[in-house]
């Protein structure tokens, strides 16, 4: 290479970098080889694969954060992805430990035929109508689909995962972010990506996603291999300080 490049300059085809030195995530063989260990024993081939590639994702997203210098709107929106697909690895990663500790939602009924539906009828001036289900109940339950919130709700009663409990709140928080994949899901005046994200959501994934691989219930993993995730101590000061001011004004707001 004749110039010194930075990793994503080496990644522009009019640098002609050779692919061996170009910047490029952790292998895929690198993270399955710790994603096979403990706790994820038995986690099924294609979800672990793309837990590795979502890894992969992180890697970049940061990279484009750390060097780029961004456009206010851009880096809020690659910030929303972050958070996005760290929390897709955290649903996985919770799905994974809930199944396998057998926590598996199940269901010995199901919806028998059609559902049937009364004639609109008024009660107290406004106009009702009543659904009617039959129900069948089965000889062998069957599993039930967990989303987020029930995964959330599951590692927590149970235990499952060695993390402290203030953790819970801030993950719901952060599920609510996710949410916004969903660009019509508007809650109030203002409620846009731009507004409703912030630096410090972005930190405060990274810095969840880390401490739950950190955790005693995966100590067979190699924590080195997850480092990238890590937040620096002066990122880790303005996370606890932006937390901190929340935790007030909430109180603030229902004292």
């Amino acid at each position: 290479m004749k110039e010194e490049v930075s990793f994503l300059e080496s990644l522009l085809w009019n640098k002609n970098v050779p692919y061996g030195l170009r910047w490029h995530p952790k292998a895929v063989s690198t993270f399955e080889n710790e994603l096979k260990k403990g706790k994820f024993l038995g986690m099924n081939v294609e979800q672990r694969k793309n837990l590795v590639y979502s890894f992969q994702y992180l890697q970049f997203l940061q990279l484009q954060l750390e060097e780029l210098h961004l456009h206010d709107i851009i880096r809020r929106l690659i910030e929303k992805t972050y958070i996005i697909t760290a929390l897709s690895v955290i649903e996985s990663i919770f799905y994974h430990i809930v199944k396998s500790s057998g926590n598996q939602k199940k269901s010995d009924w199901i919806i028998d035929g059609k559902i049937q539906q009364t004639n609109p009828f008024k009660e107290s001036g406004i106009y009702k109508k009543i659904e009617i289900c039959k129900y069948a109940k089965l000889s062998t339950p069957v599993d039930e689909q967990m989303d987020f919130e029930y995964l959330i709700n599951k590692v927590e009663e149970k235990k499952l995962i060695e993390i402290k409990h203030a953790v819970f709140p801030y993950l719901k928080k952060l599920k609510k972010l996710r949410n916004k994949v969903h660009l019509q899901n508007i809650q109030f005046e203002n409620d846009t990506d731009y507004l409703g994200i912030t630096s410090n959501d972005y930190y405060l994934t990274r810095y969840i996603l880390f401490y739950i691989l950190s955790s005693k219930t995966f100590r067979e993993i190699d924590k080195n291999v997850f480092s990238y995730l890590c937040v620096n101590k002066e990122k880790l000061s303005e996370l606890s300080q932006y937390l901190a001011s929340n935790k007030e004004k909430h109180n603030k707001k229902n004292s």
